[in-house]
Formats: structure tokens, sequence, C-alpha cells
């Protein structure tokens, strides 16, 4: 037995891992048309949301709290769940997203997730006093 085999072998065995159960096959999972065949359409939007998840998870522009709630989802629910659930927004509200923006899927596939935006993010900014500036210094006379 060569150090590395040594070495991950008993990696394994601290970990307690046990390699014959890694090998077994498990049994195969019911295929599509056991459920009902899917359309091209939902395949092609599980595709798209699949890509827009791990684009986001990619991103440094996507906050870690997003990230956090998206990772999540991903492991308690089937992407093609996900893209459901997505496609029933879209399908909900007609002309306010636009499949083909990256940033509302992903802010609707966020939501979906759940996804809450901080409070204090969600309060926008009050909106500055209209008429003239407010003088300011110290006056100066002629």
């Amino acid at each position: 037995m060569t150090k590395k085999t040594a070495l991950a072998v008993g990696a394994m065995l601290l970990l307690g891992v046990n390699a014959p159960a890694l090998a077994q096959k498990k049994p195969a999972p019911k295929a599509p048309a056991a459920q009902g065949a899917l359309t091209q359409e939902q395949k092609d939007h599980g595709v798209e949301t699949f890509r827009l998840i791990a684009s986001a998870m990619q991103s440094q522009n996507v906050p870690d709290d997003v990230k956090s709630v998206l990772m999540g989802c991903i492991y308690e629910n089937p992407i093609g769940k996900i893209s459901e659930a997505t496609d029933k927004v879209i399908a909900a509200n007609p002309g306010k997203v636009d499949r083909t923006k990256p940033e509302q899927m992903l802010s609707v596939i966020a939501q979906i997730c759940g996804y809450e935006p901080p409070k204090d993010a969600a309060t926008p900014a009050p909106a500055p006093a209209q008429g003239p500036p407010a003088p300011s210094g110290t006056a100066k006379g002629r």
C-alpha cells in the first residue's frame, strides 16, 4: 500500500466513511416519463433556473445572504420544483418579469426560495425637498 493510499484510507476511517457503501448502487430514481413527460419548454426553464442559480453562487455581485438562501433552496428542493414555481409567478404577473433579464429572474427565484430583503433596504430613501436650496455659510454684506 502506498503512502497516498494509506492516507486516503486513514482519512475515510477518521471520517467514518465506509468505502464499500459508497460503491453500492442506489435504486434508480423514477424516470420523468413515469411521472408525466416534461415538455421541452419545462426542460429549458429548468436548465435556465439552474444556470441562474449556479451563476449567482459564483458571482461577487450577489450578497452572501442571497447565496445562502439559494443554497438552502436547491438543497431542499429539486430544480424542477423551483423552476415550476418561477413559471407560476411569471404567469401570474404578466409583463412584470422579463425572462431575458437575469437580474429579474434571479430576484423571482430568490423570493420563491424565501429571501426577504433587509427591512431598512426595502424602505426607499426620502425624496429631496423641492424648492430653493437652503442658504449655507455666513452672509457677506455689500
